[in-house]
């Protein structure tokens, strides 16, 4: 069930009735940074809410969404899009599934595109272990778990949670 409350979001008792006390995270993602630093800084201090996020709309301002006004990660929207454009022209046709732990690992799709170095080469003589750790190999439509001794061969598709080193490599 969703519930929308109408008032002004930095108003300790509009959040109150929002039901903020109960929050396990506040999301500040107003059009105004201001709106948002006050939102994060009012929820944590009045109500002891144990995260908070915080949307940067003007990237000279990111400087402020940090720990003094109780911002625990700040989106900053340009931060974000120049990421994803490196990322996407760093990869190639490598495609990240989704990441985990704030961003510092990934799931990654690959194609094992022919004249690779990796083919015929087992797991276990790749020095992937502390990058990169593949989880599965899609060979003719048909998926199988890796072990040591796997090798990789022309147009696998390999699936496999990395850093961004890992990715790399």
């Amino acid at each position: 069930t969703e519930v929308i409350y109408e008032g002004n979001s930095v108003d300790p008792s509009v959040l109150e009735t929002a039901g903020v006390r109960e929050a396990h995270v506040v999301a500040a993602v107003t059009a105004n940074d201001s709106t948002n630093l006050a939102m994060c800084f009012v929820s944590k201090t009045l109500f002891d809410v144990p995260r908070t996020i915080a949307r940067v709309n003007n990237p000279v301002n990111a400087w402020l969404f940090n720990e003094k006004f109780k911002v625990d990660v700040a989106l900053n929207s340009a931060d974000v899009l120049a990421h994803l454009i490196q990322e996407e022209m760093s990869l190639g046709d490598m495609m990240t599934i989704f990441k985990i732990r704030r961003g510092n690992y990934a799931v990654i799709e690959e194609k094992v595109p022919p004249g690779a170095k990796a083919i015929g080469v087992p797991l276990k003589d790749m020095d992937l272990a502390e990058h990169c750790v593949i989880a599965a190999i899609i060979r003719d439509g048909v998926m199988t778990l890796p072990r040591g001794d796997s090798t990789l061969q022309a147009d696998d598709e390999i699936i496999a949670v990395a850093s961004p080193e890992g990715a790399q490599k």
